[in-house]
């Protein structure tokens, strides 16, 4: 089973120089209240930081946020190590594998322990089994999507890689048009473009929203909680109030969530917003138990994620 590795400094070569160009815009702030940080995916479920963005919560918070979308969580981790960002909103498994690593990273926050990622099929395979020796699309190899394909295939007695193949599409809009013109047989996919999916007859034949498994964390430098603790608790706040407001005012998540994902059907946003209600977590809080969902997929190929303790690679003072 292919593991998480990832060469960091490599990826981060191609794509931090367009990165701070973006990061940079932003400089009229005193230093010590600015925050630098990076979303990872288009998907409904990052509506919440979304919602701190535009909703001016991070000012209400005393801190002056640049956010930018750095498209694939092992690349936004290359720029965290790096010390050029303070913050991803993303997935966990690359700041697991990170960690083990020897990465200077920790998990801050839950800001999702499930997830409604979901797996789709052309028509003609009806089970998962069928997927044997087909090609399935991820967003990215070290990303949520391929961990939950891992997830998926374990269920069936397949390794993820081995059985079943997996190609990165770049997005979710790139793996439904991989399944539109026969280059994959199946895709994860989350909403909206899970609806865009099956309006094209694709079919959903496995859902990972009962899979215990932190899909949307916050994440950090583990010496900028220590160095810096009273930012960090600010940011985390900003993100648990966006929370909240997602999970209490409809119109206004909806809103923010057309705008970042350019969609304008209301019908799919608010299914988009049905799927996701349920998926955040009110207090944000890390857990032990969350990790170690990741560290038992990592195990097969990592012999450090078997013998890790999974409190190491979180904070909870936040």
């Amino acid at each position: 089973m292919m593991g998480f590795h990832v060469d960091f400094r490599a990826v981060a070569g191609r794509f931090l120089l367009v990165t701070l160009s973006i990061l940079s815009l932003h400089s009229s702030a005193p230093a010590q209240n600015r925050i630098r940080a990076a979303y990872s995916s288009i998907s409904g479920i990052f509506t919440p930081v979304w919602i701190a963005t535009d909703e001016r919560l991070y000012q209400k918070n005393q801190i002056d946020a640049d956010l930018v979308y750095i498209g694939g969580s092992s690349v936004a981790v290359s720029a965290l190590i790096a010390g050029e960002i303070d913050f991803i909103y993303g997935g966990a498994d690359p700041i697991v594998s990170g960690i083990l690593g020897g990465a200077d990273l920790t998990l801050a926050g839950f800001i999702s322990n499930t997830t409604p990622i979901s797996l789709y099929v052309v028509p003609g395979i009806a089970r998962v089994e069928d997927l044997k020796g087909k090609t399935v699309a991820v967003t990215r190899l070290a990303s949520s999507t391929a961990y939950m394909a891992k997830v998926c295939f374990a269920q069936y007695n397949m390794e993820a890689v081995k059985d079943v193949p997996l190609i990165q599409s770049g997005g979710y809009p790139e793996s439904v048009a991989a399944m539109q013109a026969g280059r994959v047989q199946a895709a994860m996919l989350a909403p909206p473009a899970t609806y865009r999916a099956e309006a094209l007859g694709f079919k959903r034949i496995w859902n990972g929203a009962g899979v215990e498994y932190p899909s949307f964390v916050l994440a950090t430098r583990r010496s900028f909680v220590r160095d810096s603790s009273d930012k960090a608790q600010r940011v985390f706040n900003s993100v648990a109030e966006g929370v909240h407001i997602f999970r209490t005012d409809k119109e206004r998540a909806m809103r923010i969530m057309a705008k970042y994902t350019k969609v304008s059907d209301r019908k799919i946003l608010e299914n988009t917003y049905a799927d996701n209600k349920e998926v955040h977590s009110p207090n944000m809080r890390p857990t032990a138990s969350g990790v170690k969902t990741i560290l038992d997929i990592l195990a097969a190929s990592n012999p450090k994620a078997e013998a890790a303790k999974p409190k190491q690679f979180i904070v909870v003072s936040l």
